[in-house]
């Protein structure tokens, strides 16, 4: 289904130059369709009345063809709908279609990484199950495979290394639990696994500081000994300014 000259030029105009939000109610029915309907609803969107932006893209996308050229447009804005008003469930899958279902559209790679900030969202503390939080990562890593040279995948790039700093925060919080319980080798290991699975994460320093706490702590001197030798080599510039770690490790820093 194509769009004619008029109705190109009115979206046009509301996306590239804006629109003053709506005085009156908002009352689908006696708005013109689908050009009426669709400014209107942007008009919502922009003033941040979600909830009814919601209401008008959502009636768009039932009345349109799919293969109208506007159609991946209206489908993407009420995904943005639902994020706006905290349903990230529902944005999640809508991004999703915009992205499987029209592939070839400019908005997929926005669309694929959307999906992924929906999951992301539904993943507020490290603390919780990590499920969203792992779907968000293969969604965004699907993004950087799908779209490699497209802005979306270098803005996923960021996401991934946030979201790795977040996992590596999950991980330290279930090692300090067994840590200050006295339960050192179930900390060790969590530890360790911070090491090796966020290597690039910020608390990665302060594994290895546990670590060789723990490995004092049980008396496992070769270990201890081993892991002061990475953070020296790796961690210098946090070696130099922990006393705690000096302190077990012996201070290597004069004479440098």
């Amino acid at each position: 289904m194509n769009r004619s000259p008029v109705l190109l030029r009115a979206v046009a105009a509301v996306l590239v130059a804006g629109a003053v939000a709506a005085c009156h109610r908002f009352d689908l029915r006696s708005l013109p369709e689908p050009e009426g309907v669709f400014r209107a609803s942007l008009q919502r969107f922009r003033a941040g009345d979600y909830d009814h932006a919601q209401l008008g893209f959502q009636k768009l996308s039932f009345d349109m063809s799919p293969r109208d050229t506007l159609y991946p447009l209206v489908e993407f804005l009420l995904g943005e709908s639902y994020f706006g008003q905290g349903d990230y469930i529902t944005a999640a899958r809508t991004f999703r279609r915009v992205a499987d279902e029209h592939a070839t559209s400019r908005l997929a790679p926005d669309a694929l990484l959307r999906a992924g900030d929906s999951y992301a969202a539904q993943w507020a503390e490290p603390e919780l199950d990590p499920t969203s939080g792992q779907t968000a990562m293969a969604v965004y890593q699907e993004l950087q495979g799908r779209f490699p040279g497209s802005a979306a995948a270098r803005i996923a790039s960021a996401r991934i290394r946030a979201l790795n700093d977040e996992f590596a925060r999950k991980e330290m919080a279930n090692a300090l639990f067994y840590y200050q319980r006295g339960a050192y080798d179930s900390a060790i290991l969590y530890f360790k696994d911070l090491i090796a699975s966020y290597p690039s994460a910020p608390l990665v320093p302060d594994a290895y500081a546990y670590l060789v706490k723990a490995y004092k702590a049980i008396g496992w001197k070769d270990e201890q000994g081993q892991f002061c030798d990475q953070i020296w080599q790796y961690y210098r510039q946090f070696y130099q300014h922990r006393a705690d770690v000096r302190n077990i490790c012996g201070d290597r820093t004069a004479g440098r």
